[in-house]
């Protein structure tokens, strides 16, 4: 049996993860601009869009980022027909997907998470019986 471990990946994997995160980051205005009426109104909910948009861009808390954006898309699905909510459905996924895969090697994370493998088992076969 394999053992989890998060990583960052890298390659041509990690260049599709970058695109993804920059695609999203374009996509967080367009999500704010279908949104309903905000109570708070002017440019409050496009500051907010654009900081999660830099945060997608450059990969810090990409997974928060990638949270708060499916929630937004989540809100627009209600204020729109039929046709924008199979798109939104889609955006939907690709939120999940940045949340659970997470921002890859080219990102801000990455390189302040770097690649570390943590053991949970105290007696793995490359350390020993601890004897």
């Amino acid at each position: 049996m394999s053992n989890y471990v998060c990583r960052y990946p890298d390659g041509l994997a990690g260049l599709a993860l970058f695109v993804v995160r920059a695609s999203y980051a374009v996509v967080t205005f367009g999500i704010v601009a279908m949104m309903p009426a905000s109570p708070v109104g002017g440019a409050i909910p496009y500051l907010a869009s654009g900081l999660v948009a830099l945060l997608l861009l450059i990969g810090l808390a990409t997974r928060w980022a990638a949270l708060l954006l499916g929630m937004a898309v989540a809100i627009d699905l209600a204020a729109v027909g039929p046709i924008q909510q199979m798109i939104l459905a889609g955006h939907i996924g690709g939120c999940a997907l940045m949340a659970l895969i997470g921002p890859g090697a080219f990102s801000i994370d990455a390189k302040r998470h770097g690649r570390r493998v943590i053991h949970l088992k105290s007696n793995t076969p490359d350390r020993g019986t601890g004897a």
